[in-house]
């Protein structure tokens, strides 16, 4: 019997919370009415996407998995692989998918995932999982969406920008053509789905890269299908997604994989 334990997540690249909460965001607020939402989680220090997407899909931080640039020289993907594979080791049944606007996250991190695309844009990112929802069966899948990051480059990491608000707004409305396919499965009333929606890093003026609190605010949202409410702690970090993820699909977390995520949730 397949399992029916499934989990998405929406990584949307270079998102400041506060920014999140101004723009104009249905089916995000839904998501954060009905479920969780940790407006304040930590991203690693080093606020750029190859080191912050390498803690969110490894569990662990910088120190261990070794990315300090977007070059991903000095990984240590083999001590501290990515959580497709960690999840793997203990049902290989699963069907893990990564379809991503921003290549090198398949290219250097998921490596090995059932299903990989690289799109170079967050439009394609949406057609391509809409299409793939409508004839697989994936357990867990990652979406990255690059444009939040591209405008904040563009016109200002900033929660009073319209031009980075609305790019807020265009992938909630992605986000949303996503929930629909989900919602439009054959089977999904026999489904039990995890959303998840966070981000890499956030940043002020026209960049990101720096120790400060501007640059490692994240968020986190988790909505269950099935109406099951969360109450996140007051520390929440990006680390903690794995361990989201391998609970929901009832994957038991080996204490040698060293994950730093330590998510105490009620």
């Amino acid at each position: 019997m397949p399992n029916s334990k499934h989990v998405i997540i929406f990584g949307m690249d270079g998102c400041r919370p506060d920014a999140l909460v101004e723009a104009k965001t249905p089916h995000i607020d839904r998501l954060i009415r009905e479920g969780a939402f940790a407006p304040t989680a930590q991203t690693g220090v080093i606020t750029i996407s190859g080191p912050g997407w390498s803690d969110m899909l490894t569990g662990v931080w910088g120190a261990k998995h070794g990315v300090t640039d977007n070059s991903f020289e000095g990984a240590n993907y083999e001590q501290y692989p990515h959580l497709f594979q960690r999840l793997k080791e203990k049902n290989p049944s699963l069907v893990t998918a990564s379809i991503v606007n921003w290549k090198p996250i398949n290219e250097q991190i998921l490596r090995s995932a059932d299903h990989a695309v690289g799109t170079g844009s967050d439009a394609k990112v949406c057609e391509e999982t809409v299409r793939y929802l409508q004839s697989a069966t994936p357990n867990v899948t990652f979406l990255q969406l690059d444009d939040v990051d591209a405008a904040g480059h563009k016109h200002r990491y900033a929660p009073d920008v319209q031009g980075y608000l609305d790019s807020i707004a265009w992938n909630d409305s992605l986000i949303g053509e996503i929930w629909g396919a989900i919602l439009a499965r054959t089977n999904y009333a026999e489904e039990d789905w995890l959303i998840l929606v966070s981000t890499d890093h956030g940043g002020t003026e026209y960049g990101h890269g720096q120790n400060i609190p501007e640059h490692r605010t994240i968020f986190v949202i988790a909505h269950y299908s099935d109406g099951t409410h969360l109450e996140f702690p007051a520390e929440v970090n990006i680390v903690d997604i794995p361990v989201l993820v391998a609970r929901h699909l009832g994957v038991e977390i080996d204490p040698d994989w060293n994950w730093d995520g330590n998510l105490a949730i009620a």
